[in-house]
């Protein structure tokens, strides 16, 4: 059972209007914490590519372009390990889409703008 102040787990298609980094940003927390689906990996590869330019890799190419240090990676996947078995001890069911947007609302608050109301 999520906690009442977890963000949904759930597609929210409002919540990227007008924010197209939003939904990089959650997928690329998705891929490091090795939650994201191999497709959409590539899907996002391909769009980064047209995009921005830069190699396949895409997430290579988000950390140059946010001039993200490379440990960011290892960073998120330990604290996804963390959060995760905080939550198992509190008896709450931390979703991997609830920890990507929580992580993004609160560390690239600034990249991603306010949400389009």
């Amino acid at each position: 059972m999520p906690a009442p102040d977890l963000p949904s787990p759930h597609a929210e298609p409002e919540r990227y209007q007008g924010r197209p980094l939003l939904i990089v940003l959650e997928n690329y927390v998705l891929d490091c914490i090795g939650k994201l689906p191999p497709e959409s990996s590539q899907k996002l590869a391909g769009l980064m590519q047209k995009a921005l330019g830069g190699g396949p890799d895409w997430k290579q190419t988000l950390r140059e372009m946010l001039h993200l240090d490379p440990s960011m990676d290892e960073e998120l996947r330990k604290l996804w390990i963390k959060n995760e078995a905080l939550a198992k001890q509190d008896g709450t069911l931390l979703h991997p889409v609830q920890f990507a947007k929580m992580v993004v609302d609160e560390n690239f608050a600034e990249l991603i703008g306010k949400p389009q109301v």
